[in-house]
């Protein structure tokens, strides 16, 4: 930051427009594909503490805690010392135990190192180009079943359970339907469910989102159950996914993994075509 602008820390929340804007710049300028909501953002500050750092009275900086989790931002000004107006937000926002940052900001991550932070897990946005291939067909012993009338809602809670056994743990059944059922872009189309003679054992859930650059079609989870790994079961319900995705005339699809996800997702990603569009790192305050 240049000696003529004046640096001002404070707790005094800004405007939603001039939030919002702040943190979509941000991921603008580190090329990320994800689009954050104004009122996510004002309600998070809200509930606060939070820090805002302005320069000669514009907001140049805010940290915003989210739980355990430290939201940065700084914009990106000629003149401005990113690494310092960073530096500022972190010292007054200890105690935050983790924080996510774009890959591709080497301001945000020089600030981090320095103030103790390491960094550990990479968290993915992938793309691929619709239309999709054909989709492939499932694996002998499966078959999908679709959501409709009076199925629905106990499709969901097997949906849920499937979510629980494919992660060894999982939130609570109404957790899972705020997130994934009782929201406006919910589509019961868009929920491709594989099943086996026990029952409903990979899903696939989607919908379609109006994000920054594009309109796509996102896959909110994609899950398989234990006993139906390894015969391509997540690759085909995948694949139908794109195919629907590309019939409602989507150019793009979008999906969300960990780089080190243990299950080797990303390698099955790319082998069907999905590239990285951006991606956050999670950083950790060294022990």
């Amino acid at each position: 930051m240049s000696d003529s602008q004046r640096l001002e820390v404070s707790t005094r929340v800004p405007a939603r427009g001039q939030l919002h804007q702040l943190f979509r710049d941000q991921d603008a300028r580190c090329g990320n594909v994800e689009e954050w909501d104004p009122r996510q953002l004002m309600s998070i500050a809200a509930h606060g503490p939070g820090c805002y750092v302005r320069a000669d009275g514009t907001l140049v900086g805010a940290g915003l805690r989210d739980g355990a989790e430290l939201l940065l931002a700084v914009a990106h000004c000629d003149g401005l010392d990113r690494t310092r107006v960073a530096g500022a937000l972190l010292h007054s926002m200890r105690g935050t135990g983790e924080c996510w940052a774009p890959t591709d900001d080497p301001a945000l991550a020089a600030a981090l190192v320095v103030d103790g932070w390491q960094p550990s897990t990479v968290d993915l946005q992938m793309r691929r180009q619709l239309p999709a291939t054909a989709p492939a067909p499932l694996p002998p012993g499966f078959q999908l079943v679709e959501l409709s009338g009076s199925s629905e809602a106990m499709l969901h809670d097997e949906a849920h359970e499937l979510a629980c056994d494919a992660w060894g743990v999982g939130p609570h059944l109404e957790g899972f339907l705020d997130r994934f059922v009782r929201q406006p872009a919910y589509d019961a189309e868009l929920w491709v469910l594989g099943q086996d003679g026990d029952g409903v054992c990979g899903a696939a859930i989607g919908h379609v989102e109006q994000l920054p650059d594009a309109l796509v079609g996102k896959v909110a989870s994609l899950a398989v159950a234990p006993r139906a790994r390894g015969l391509g079961l997540a690759a085909a319900l995948l694949e139908e996914l794109c195919g629907r995705f590309s019939s409602r005339g989507l150019l793009l699809a979008q999906l969300g993994t960990h780089e080190d996800n243990p299950s080797g997702a990303p390698s099955m990603y790319r082998h069907l075509g999905w590239t990285r569009a951006s991606s956050r790192t999670r950083w950790q305050r060294s022990v």
